[in-house]
């Protein structure tokens, strides 16, 4: 390519590409959004005794995350080849 050319770059096979972005919203970190229905309040309970486990050392190495997960994981909730 030369210099002080030019280059253009279109999108044939998806025209959604071309629509521009949406804007960005700023996080308010400080004044967190308030919780709406209860099964929030469980799903934040849940998550404070998993921090609670971590911080007693009731862990798992990501060797045994890997084999746990892999039983968990069925062949359809599996990400189809492309």
């Amino acid at each position: 390519m030369l210099p002080g050319t030019a280059v253009f770059v279109a999108s044939v096979g998806n025209p959604a590409y071309d629509n521009p972005m949406a804007k960005a919203h700023k996080f308010d970190l400080e004044n967190p959004a308030p919780i709406l229905d209860e099964d929030d309040e469980e799903t934040l309970a849940a998550i404070d005794e998993g921090i609670r486990d971590a911080d007693a050392g009731r862990v798992a190495s990501p060797e045994k995350a890997r084999e746990v997960l892999a039983k968990w994981t069925t062949h359809s909730a599996t990400r189809k080849k492309r």
